[in-house]
């Protein structure tokens, strides 16, 4: 029985090695069977070693026997290898368990057995592919398991369900020529499922494609020179904004304090202008003369504000302008200068508001 069985599984993977070979189908194909001649002391470790984030893809092929004892076979890439070792690996899947828990199948535990009904592993010499659930310890101690069981491949499926693949992280530091692929959740429970009563399962894992994460093609450099470029000029701008802000501040509150001076001294020099009132033979009356400022004739009784240029304007027209302004409207002469009050103003760089 040995002795067929063995025999099926080679004319099944020559004839596997002889279609990839042959297929002209389309390029896809080509990855299979350069990954054929891969031997493990070829350059296929020192990819994923020497360049970060970078990563190789595989194929999981599984062969089995349906119902009607007709061989099927599958081909998907549906696999991440793990670091180290990185090369094609064949052999009879099983589903191992721990000694002491049959539903145990996280390989985290020595010895293995298989899920079998007899729960023994292939007979040594046999080639075999150990398939284990992730997680209860870590990538490096299921394979390390796995290697020290005589197995020639790891398969872990993950324990949840996600779109993506991690990159099993693996010791490089030692002899251990055993390649080890990431799988989804769905691959693995689907191979699972296929082992149910018995049933016999091969599995070839080749190399489909060799990538690299897109953060891994950044320069350290450039990112570092344009962190600091940029906290260079952050900091360049909050100090000329609080610069800004500063200047702005004391020239509001400078402007605030002149007006106040300058407002006080317009007061206290209108208190020196003389007024009079219109009475009915003054000339303002008789030659029916206008304030200048509100453009109305002088009527009698009316107040007057005499300023020293000789003007003469209402005087509940001239005051407020006086407070404000502090010059004749019609001749610009200084009231403040005329009685003698001298204001200093002091000079600050003009603040713009934008």
């Amino acid at each position: 029985m040995d002795f067929s069985w063995n025999r099926t599984v080679f004319i099944v993977t020559f004839s596997q090695i002889i279609a990839i070979v042959s297929s002209t189908s389309g390029p896809e194909d080509f990855p299979i069977g350069a990954a054929l001649q891969l031997s493990p002391g070829d350059d296929a470790r020192s990819f994923d070693d020497e360049i970060p984030n970078s990563f190789t893809s595989a194929y999981v092929n599984v062969t089995y026997k349906d119902s009607a004892n007709t061989w099927k076979w599958e081909r998907t890439e549906v696999g991440r290898y793990g670091g180290g070792y990185v090369g094609p690996a064949f052999g009879v899947v099983v589903h191992v368990t721990a000694d002491n828990d049959p539903s145990d199948h996280s390989g985290c535990r020595l010895p293995f057995r298989s899920s079998r009904g007899d729960r023994q592993l292939p007979k040594p010499g046999e080639p075999w592919i150990a398939l284990i659930k992730r997680g209860h310890c870590n990538f490096e101690s299921k394979v390390d398991n796995a290697f020290k069981s005589k197995a020639t491949g790891v398969l872990v499926y993950n324990d949840r369900d996600s779109v993506d693949l991690d990159k099993m992280k693996l010791s490089n530091d030692n002899d251990r020529n055993i390649s080890a692929v990431f799988t989804y959740k769905w691959k693995g429970e689907e191979i699972a499922k296929l082992l149910e009563n018995d049933t016999k399962v091969l599995v070839h894992m080749t190399i489909a494609s060799r990538s690299t994460s897109p953060s891994a093609t950044i320069n350290r450099t450039s990112v570092l020179f344009v962190s600091v470029t940029f906290i260079v000029l952050m900091i360049i701008s909050l100090a000329w904004l609080v610069f800004y802000y500063v200047q702005r501040f004391r020239y509001i509150h400078a402007k605030d304090r002149l007006s106040k001076k300058l407002c006080n001294a317009a007061r206290k020099a209108l208190s020196k202008i003389p007024t009079k009132n219109i009475k009915s033979d003054d000339n303002e009356v008789q030659e029916g003369e206008c304030c200048a400022i509100c453009i109305e004739p002088y009527k009698i009784s009316e107040v007057l504000r005499m300023l020293p240029c000789h003007h003469e304007f209402h005087k509940s027209c001239i005051d407020p302008w006086l407070l404000e302004h502090r010059t004749c409207p019609m001749c610009k002469m200084d009231i403040l200068r005329h009685y003698g009050f001298m204001v200093s103003v002091p000079k600050y760089p003009q603040v713009y508001n934008y």
